[in-house]
């Protein structure tokens, strides 16, 4: 059984093979958001958790280039995902003030 990497939901049905044969597969739970995804990324920048893992090793004051070497990700993956989640952390902010 294939369960979903975004909610761990068991409705998944097969999303057609990307241009390597490589199967895709779909997740149809309603709660989800509902992106496609492969079982195996090749690029570890595409993985599920690698943003939260970008997050746990910047805590501990490690610098971009060392962050992006221990993951085998691009300097560019860290620095937009540190983008993202600064904007995440501004949006929250300014909903507290309000």
């Amino acid at each position: 059984m294939i369960n979903c990497p975004e909610c761990r939901g068991n409705n998944v049905s097969k999303n057609g093979k990307n241009a390597k044969g490589e199967q895709r597969y779909l997740c149809k739970d309603i709660t989800c958001a509902g992106k496609s995804f492969k079982l195996e990324y090749i690029y570890n920048g595409w993985k599920v958790d690698i943003d939260q893992k970008i997050l746990d090793i910047r805590m501990d004051d490690t610098g971009i280039r060392e962050i992006a070497k221990e993951l085998g990700v691009s300097k560019q993956k860290v620095q937009a995902t540190l983008d993202q989640l600064q904007h995440q952390i501004n949006c929250l902010c300014k909903k507290c003030k309000d």
